[in-house]
């Protein structure tokens, strides 16, 4: 009865709350406020407790009294020394949990010795993602097994099936081939008491490649369940392949959305769980988040502090197990100490100082959060199951569904860069052209030729290991009709941005005037906002600017392209004579416009107009051609 009445008296309130706001949009309606996510949601402008269904929120993403967070921080070596003395210098920083990749300078059993003699195995956490590097794992057992530590090591060192096969299009070794083998690396930790993790599944693939917080539940969770399935035909019970599974999820900016989106993968998993007659009551999943690169920038790299900052808050808030917050510099290649030790304490200070994750659930009972959690884990369940219907996840990616979908949203989202509907600081908006930029192209470590290859099973690299002390080359499966797919295109929101100022930058380095002529009119105060429109504009292509009036044009006789800028009125004074005297000296100069007057652009056979909500990206794509800058 009291719980009635408190949902009376909500609901009056937010009739109130809706006419004052109708009153103050002037009679317009207030579904003009919704606004449409990428997701597919509508984002309203008020939520309250009417938007709750108290006898269906899910609480499956409370974590429980003992919940820890741990910072699988990345740490990045050359070498099995590097690695070691980079753990030392994290771990006297406060890291306890460390975050690998690229290890396959760790090839001998005298590797792992020098790798990782500084770890304390009872106390320490690793998580090694071996990519395609499936030898490490055998390797990595085999020595700890040796040195009776196995079963006090804790973490993941596991690999994604389906990697290779997403990023490449296809795989030396073939999927059943790594099915078989994942399989056999589980019950051999099984059997030796191990509690290392060895499954891993990606789904930040998705989020790289453009996915909204929807699309990448979906493909993630879809894949999760063919993975499942392949493992129960091999003989793995569920509750295995559970206490073996890390789950990744990249971490976007949409503060809210991603926060719902983690504690929806918590929901989706409980429904797995129940779906494969698992212990629906504590349904145990390993979610790992990682700040994405997808919105990072390579130019004015501070900004990305900024991103990585709300992008981990939203992780802790919503209780994932591990957290990677990647340097701000991450995208160069090229990590720097000050942005490695700057992400490291981004979590100290959120877990530390803020105690965000001493609390089980912060963000519990938010009308807003609680909502959007629960429209995003049904839809994205209806879609899993949609896929299931139809085959499972690999027909959809043999079909090119997957791929197409990726492939829409990621065009959408560029669109509105593009259009700077979405402003990309330091990119898109306020660039610096003066901004110095090296982005070191990631090496990839030569397999030597004189290594015998094995067939790549569990027990036959386990053997060889034992003999040979070393990680063996595995000899590619003679695949008949070899699985063939399109690959994910995985590209960051601004790289076409960026591509045009390294463009401009090589071609100054040789000499040329990478430079357009914008000739004024009127007053400064008239012109000024145009003015800074353009200059922004060309910014974002590594385009200088030479300032003219209209009455002194002799500075512009070495220029391919003009623009000419200023008040509508102001400009009428251009005529054709104005024209030719620009093209005196340059018959095949460029000349554009700004604002709307196409009607000058007919009359005078000027190049074009410049809008404010033009494609920008298309506009000095051209400007480049014109110049030959993307000839350098």
């Amino acid at each position: 009865m009291e719980e009635e009445q408190i949902t009376s008296v909500t609901r009056e309130n937010h009739k109130a709350w809706e006419k004052e706001v109708e009153k103050s949009l002037r009679g317009e309606p207030i579904e003009n406020l919704m606004k449409m996510s990428d997701e597919g949601i509508a984002i309203k402008a008020l939520y309250d407790e009417l938007d709750l269904d108290h006898n269906v929120t899910s609480r499956i993403h409370q974590k429980g009294i003992n919940h820890q967070l741990k910072l699988s921080q990345l740490i990045s070596a050359k070498d099995p020394q590097d690695l070691k003395e980079k753990i030392i210098y994290a771990k006297k920083r406060g890291q306890h949990s460390f975050y690998m990749t690229n290890i396959d300078y760790i090839e001998r059993d005298q590797d792992i010795v020098d790798a990782f003699s500084s770890l304390n195995w009872t106390e320490d956490v690793v998580f090694i993602d071996v990519g395609e590097n499936i030898g490490f794992t055998p390797l990595f057992f085999h020595h700890q097994k040796k040195r009776h530590q196995f079963k006090h090591v804790v973490g993941t060192i596991g690999f994604d099936p389906y990697e290779e096969l997403l990023l490449d299009g296809g795989s030396k070794i073939s999927l059943g081939t790594k099915m078989d083998y994942l399989a056999d690396t589980i019950k051999w930790s099984t059997a030796n008491e191990g509690h290392v993790r060895c499954l891993l599944i990606k789904g930040n693939i998705y989020s790289e490649a453009g996915a909204n917080a929807l699309q990448e539940l979906v493909f993630t969770f879809s894949q999760a369940i063919d993975l499942i399935n392949e493992l129960i035909n091999r003989g793995i019970s569920f509750e295995s392949i559970e206490n073996s599974l890390t789950i990744s999820l990249g971490v976007g900016s949409n503060f809210f959305m991603e926060i719902a989106k983690l504690r929806a993968a918590r929901d989706i998993w409980a429904s797995i769980v129940q779906a494969f007659g698992g212990n629906a009551q504590e349904p145990k999943v390993n979610l790992h988040a990682i700040t994405t690169t997808f919105n990072k920038t390579a130019f004015d790299a501070h900004v990305n502090l900024l991103r990585s900052t709300t992008e981990s808050f939203s992780a802790v808030l919503a209780g994932v197990n591990e957290i990677t917050i990647l340097p701000f510099d991450h995208v160069l290649n090229q990590s720097s100490i000050l942005a490695e030790r700057i992400a490291r304490n981004t979590y100290f200070i959120l877990n530390e100082e803020s105690l965000l994750s001493k609390v089980v659930d912060p963000s519990a009972g938010s009308y807003y959060v609680e909502t959007i959690t629960k429209q995003l884990g049904m839809e994205a369940w209806e879609k899993i199951k949609e896929i299931d219907q139809d085959g499972g996840f690999l027909p959809q990616l043999k079909q090119g569904t997957i791929q197409h979908e990726l492939e829409k949203m990621r065009e959408k989202r560029m669109t509105v860069v593009n259009n700077r509907d979405k402003l990309v600081i330091g990119t898109n908006a306020y660039a610096q052209t003066n901004e110095k930029v090296t982005v070191k192209k990631a090496e990839k470590d030569e397999i030597p030729n004189n290594l015998t290859e094995i067939r790549p099973t569990f027990q036959e690299v386990l053997t060889y290991i034992d003999k040979e002390k070393r990680v063996p080359t595995m000899k590619g499966d003679d695949q008949k009709g070899k699985l063939q797919i399109n690959p994910i295109q995985c590209q960051r929101l601004v790289e076409h941005f960026e591509r045009l100022r390294f463009q401009a930058e090589k071609a100054k380095e040789k000499g040329r005037h990478v430079k357009v002529g914008i000739i004024t009119f009127g007053k400064l105060k008239n012109y000024k906002p145009s003015l800074d429109h353009i200059s922004g504009i060309l910014a974002a292509g590594g385009i200088e600017i030479e300032l003219t009036s209209w009455d002194d044009i002799k500075a512009l006789s070495n220029l391919q392209v003009v623009i000419l800028s200023g008040k509508k009125e102001d400009i009428q004074v251009v005529d054709a004579a104005y024209i030719q005297q620009i093209r005196k000296d340059n018959p095949s100069l460029y000349i554009y416009i700004m604002g709307n007057e196409e009607d000058m652009t007919d009359n005078l056979n000027l190049s074009g107009v410049i809008s404010l909500h033009d494609d920008i990206y298309e506009f000095l794509l051209n400007i480049h051609n014109v110049m030959g800058v993307s000839k350098e």
